[in-house]
């Protein structure tokens, strides 16, 4: 399967196990992933974190965490201080 069988071209979002995923959204979630393991300012730190975090029902709904594991243990203190049901799952 090809990016372009899920999301043509001419579309941006779709609903996927009941959930709105833009196109763009597990790229997003790995450069926020990417900020937050390296040195930042508190400002860009801040907005990468609250990024991450608001993209996980989407990544969830994607069946991101089914199949692929983190290896950020910062990130992994993050996401499961807000979804403590991934505890366990994501790493």
């Amino acid at each position: 399967m090809k990016p372009q069988d899920i999301l043509s071209d001419n579309i941006n979002a779709a609903t996927i196990n009941g959930t709105e995923v833009r196109k763009g959204s597990v790229a997003a979630f790995m450069a926020n992933l990417t900020i937050i393991e390296q040195p930042a300012d508190y400002d860009t730190y801040q907005t990468a974190v609250q990024d991450l975090i608001e993209l996980i029902p989407i990544l969830e709904a994607l069946g991101v965490f089914t199949h692929f594991r983190l290896r950020s243990q910062k990130a992994t203190s993050l996401i499961t201080d807000i979804y403590p049901h991934l505890y366990g799952k994501i790493s």
